[in-house]
C-alpha cells in the first residue's frame, strides 16, 4: 500500500522533496554538523574553567557568564540570522554565520584578557545561532511529514551529543596539554572543517509550494518523476532570494509568532529543560574539582554518561515519535494531528524531576559521585527528549512557517535558559544544592503541565492563530 506523501512533491526539480536521498542527507549532515559544533563550543569551555579562573584571576560566577553569555547569544542572534534567511536564502546566512563561527573561535584561542575571551565567547555563539532554527526549517523543506520526526530526533541528538562530546574531549586535551587555549584551537580546527562543508555541501532549500501541496492534497507526483536540477545549480549564493515580502515584516513575524500558544508551549518546556543542562554543566565544572577532587579529565568524562542520556531520550523524541503517531494515525484511519506527538512526552514527566533529585542531594548529601552524574545523565535525555518532541509538533503545526517559529522558540528559550542559569552561584550559596533542586523540580512539573491543555486543545487553538496572519 502506497503512502501518502505530506507535503505533496512537484515536478518542479528545485523541489528539495524530489531530490535524491543521497542529496538530502548530505545536506542535512552539513547543517547537523553545524549544530552540533555549536553546543559543542558552549561546553567545550567547561573542563577549562579552572585554569581560566586562574589566569585571569577571576570568580567563579565571571567564569560562569563564558558560558551563559555564549547560551544567550546563541538564543538571541536568531532574530537576526532568521528573517535574512526568509529573505535571501538560507544558503548565503548559513555560510555567513558559519564564517564568524570561525572567525571567532581564532579570537578565542588568541584572547590575552577575560574580556577579550567573553567578547569572543558572545561573537561565538552569534555566529553559531543560525544553525538551531535553520536546522528543523531545512528539516522540513527535505523531508515528508512522516519522516521528519526522526531526522529532528537526530537533529536535536547533535545538540545534546555536542554537549556531551564537548565535555569528554575537552577533558582529554586539558589532560595532555593542561593549556585552555588548546581546547580553543581545536575548536577552531573544527569550526573550520565546518566553515568548508557549509561552503561545499550546504545547497539552497528554500521553495514556495502552494497550500495544496502542504496538506499533501492535489496530484499524485513520485519523487523519481523529478527533472534535471545539477547538484552545482543548488549551490547557487542567492537562489533561494524571496521577491515577496519586505524585510521588515520578517524581522517582525518571529516576535509575533511567540504569541502562539503551540510556540510558546514548545519555547518555556526547552528553555527549562536547557536551562537546567547549562546550571549543572556549570556547577559540575566547579564542584567536582572541590567536592570530589575530579581533575579536568574527570570533569570532561561526566559527559560521556550525559551521551547514554541523549541517545536515550533522542530515540525516544524521534523514532518512537514517528512510530506512536503513525499507529495512532491509523487507528483514526490516517487522519494526522500533530497533537499525537505529545504522548512520547510521558517518560519525560516522570524521570524529569526524579534527575533532577538525583543530582542536587547526591551533591548536597556528598553521595557517591555516581549519584549527581546519573541525575546528569537523565537530565541530558529530558533535554533531548522534549525539545525533539516540541520542534516536530512546531514545524508539523506550522510547516510555511517552520525557520520563523522555530527562531522564536530558540531565542525564548536561551534567554530563559540563560535567566534561570545566569545567577546560579548565587542562588547556590543562599539555598544550597537540595533546596535548589527542590525549586527545579517545581518549577519543571508546573512547566510540563501546560503540556496537558494544548494536548485537549491544540487544533482549536490552531484555528484560533490562523486568523492572524503573519
Amino acid at each position: 500500500m502506497q503512502r501518502n506523501l505530506i507535503p505533496r512533491p512537484t515536478n518542479d526539480p528545485k523541489d528539495p522533496l524530489t531530490w535524491s536521498t543521497w542529496r538530502k542527507h548530505l545536506a542535512f549532515t552539513s547543517i547537523a554538523f553545524f549544530v552540533f559544533l555549536s553546543n559543542y563550543i558552549t561546553a567545550a569551555i567547561g573542563p577549562a574553567l579552572v585554569s581560566i579562573i586562574k589566569e585571569f584571576n577571576i570568580s567563579q560566577t565571571q567564569a560562569g557568564y563564558l558560558i551563559t553569555l555564549n547560551i544567550l547569544s546563541l538564543g538571541v542572534g536568531n532574530l537576526f540570522w532568521i528573517p535574512f534567511a526568509v529573505k535571501f536564502g538560507k544558503r548565503p546566512i548559513i555560510i555567513l554565520s558559519s564564517a564568524i563561527f570561525f572567525g571567532s573561535s581564532i579570537w578565542s584561542a588568541l584572547a590575552k584578557s577575560y574580556g577579550s575571551l567573553l567578547g569572543a565567547r558572545i561573537i561565538q555563539g552569534f555566529g553559531a545561532s543560525s544553525s538551531e532554527a535553520l536546522g528543523p526549517a531545512v528539516v522540513a523543506d527535505l523531508y515528508f511529514l512522516h519522516e521528519r520526526g526522526t531526522k529532528i530526533g537526530f537533529y536535536t541528538f547533535m545538540i545534546g551529543g555536542g554537549s556531551s562530546i564537548g565535555g569528554v574531549f575537552s577533558g582529554l586535551v586539558m589532560k595532555s596539554s593542561n593549556n585552555w587555549r588548546w581546547v580553543q584551537w581545536m575548536c577552531t580546527i573544527l569550526t573550520g572543517i565546518c566553515f568548508a562543508l557549509t561552503v561545499l555541501f550546504q545547497p539552497e532549500t528554500n521553495f514556495k509550494r502552494s497550500a495544496e501541496s502542504e496538506l499533501g492534497e492535489g496530484p499524485e507526483v513520485l519523487p523519481h518523476e523529478q527533472g534535471q536540477y545539477s547538484w552545482i545549480q543548488s549551490l547557487e549564493l542567492f537562489g533561494g532570494y524571496n521577491r515577496e515580502g519586505s524585510l521588515r515584516a520578517f524581522l517582525q513575524r518571529p516576535i509575533e509568532l511567540i504569541l502562539y500558544p503551540g510556540i510558546f508551549w514548545a519555547a518555556i518546556t526547552y528553555g527549562v529543560t536547557l536551562g537546567w543542562v547549562v546550571l549543572q554543566q556549570t556547577v559540575n565544572s566547579v564542584y567536582f574539582p572541590e567536592q570530589y577532587g575530579f581533575n579536568a579529565l574527570a570533569v570532561g568524562d561526566i559527559s560521556a554518561a550525559t551521551i547514554i542520556g541523549a541517545l536515550a531520550g533522542c530515540f525516544f523524541g524521534g523514532p518512537v515519535s514517528d512510530w506512536i503517531s503513525a499507529a495512532i494515525a491509523k487507528r483514526k484511519k490516517g487522519l494526522f494531528t500533530p497533537e499525537m506527538r505529545l504522548w512520547t512526552l510521558v517518560p519525560a514527566f516522570i524521570l524529569g524531576p526524579v534527575g533532577l533529585m538525583l543530582w542536587g542531594v547526591g551533591l548536597g548529601k556528598n553521595l557517591h559521585w555516581s549519584v549527581p552524574i546519573a541525575g546528569t545523565a537523565i537530565t541530558y535525555g529530558i533535554l533531548c527528549l522534549v525539545p525533539a518532541v516540541g520542534m516536530s509538533y512546531v514545524v508539523d503545526s506550522y510547516k510555511p512557517l517552520a525557520g520563523e517559529a522555530i527562531t522564536s522558540l530558540t531565542a525564548f528559550k536561551n534567554t530563559f535558559a540563560f535567566g534561570i542559569s545566569f545567577a546560579v552561584f548565587p542562588w547556590l550559596e543562599r539555598d544550597g544544592f537540595i533546596k535548589m533542586s527542590g525549586y527545579m523540580t517545581l518549577i519543571e512539573g508546573l512547566t510540563f503541565l501546560t503540556t496537558v491543555p494544548l494536548f485537549l486543545y491544540g487544533k482549536q487553538l490552531r484555528k484560533f492563530t490562523s486568523r492572524y496572519h503573519v
